[in-house]
């Protein structure tokens, strides 16, 4: 299984940089149309490649060292299977998604107490299942939460910090207070602000922070970084990268509008999928990294794929589900 994987992850790189052959080409074509799961697969590592790329230009590495250690990780995570994807509607996911919350709330209720020892805090929740939802929070700081997300917070902020914390997706424009700053806690990241506006996305073991304005800090384990306007981060596992932040597609959920710009057409249909609840699947390999620019401002399921359809010339086929793009 490993040096299946290895092979695989030979072939990617061959991909990515164009040093493929026409059989290494077909192998990985083949490889994408047999699985959906190899499919993501190719994506989070086509994700990691390009941000790795961006970081690459602008900081001074050890190549040998770094090389040594992305092939560690990909033994470990060879080793470990892959975890199954259940629909919210299932027993199993509901559960998941009920102890996350109660895990989010513990680690907040711990942090309070020992943040303010003698102090009974009520603690107040924000839980957006099915739509959008935008909340004020006790400072007068503006929440806008995505779906399938969950904010925990105090009733009052009455210590010297104003602490949350998150569950999925939320953007923040945070009320300025020098004496208190404005914490946010996510799987093992923290991110400090005094007043700003930002965007936190947290799935599964990877977050990205997005700075709109002002400064934010963030912390992962031992490290921190300090963000700008324009500048976002990303951690995966141990790794806390900074960069450039180009792709306005984050937006979507709080502006209402999917905004591309030379944007991949993978990339498009995943925020899609998650706005709307679909299950569109691109079934050509070589549809995936095709490029648009075009804004949809609030516009119907129908209406996005018509325009994709004309302007990337390919077709659409609803069937058993699905939407199929070939």
């Amino acid at each position: 299984m490993e040096n299946n994987t290895q092979h695989i992850d030979d072939l990617l790189v061959k991909h990515l940089t164009g040093e493929a052959t026409e059989a290494d080409r077909r192998e990985v074509q083949q490889w994408l149309a047999r699985d959906e799961q190899n499919r993501r697969y190719f994506d989070h590592f086509r994700l990691i490649w390009e941000e790795s790329e961006n970081l690459a230009a602008n900081t001074e590495v050890d190549e040998e060292a770094a090389w040594e250690r992305f092939q560690h990780r990909a033994r470990q995570q060879a080793a470990t299977p892959p975890a199954r994807v259940f629909p919210m509607n299932n027993p199993l996911m509901r559960a998941a998604a009920i102890a996350a919350i109660f895990i989010g709330i513990a680690v907040l209720t711990f942090y309070l107490f020992h943040n303010n020892p003698g102090h009974v805090i009520e603690l107040a929740t924000i839980q957006a299942a099915d739509s959008v939802k935008t909340n004020a929070l006790p400072d007068g700081s503006e929440v806008v939460l995505n779906k399938q997300s969950q904010l925990s917070y105090p009733k009052e902020f009455t210590g010297d910090k104003r602490p949350i914390q998150l569950n999925g997706e939320a953007f923040f424009k945070v009320q300025p207070n020098k004496a208190k700053p404005f914490v946010v806690k996510t799987n093992n990241v923290t991110i400090t602000v005094l007043g700003t506006s930002f965007n936190v996305r947290s799935r599964g073991d990877s977050t990205e922070v997005i700075v709109e304005t002002g400064v934010v800090q963030v912390t992962n384990d031992e490290n921190t970084i300090t963000l700008t306007a324009g500048e976002k981060a990303i951690v995966y596992e141990n790794s806390l990268q900074k960069l450039a932040s180009t792709d306005k597609l984050y937006n979507y959920y709080r502006s209402k509008k999917f905004v591309c710009e030379n944007t991949p057409l993978w990339k498009l249909v995943e925020k899609v999928n998650e706005a709307y609840d679909a299950n569109i699947v691109i079934e050509t390999p070589a549809l995936r990294d095709r490029r648009i620019d075009v804004t949809f401002d609030e516009e119907s399921l129908d209406g996005i794929l018509t325009v994709m359809r004309e302007t990337l010339e390919f077709s659409v086929v609803k069937e058993k589900g699905q939407i199929i793009l070939r």
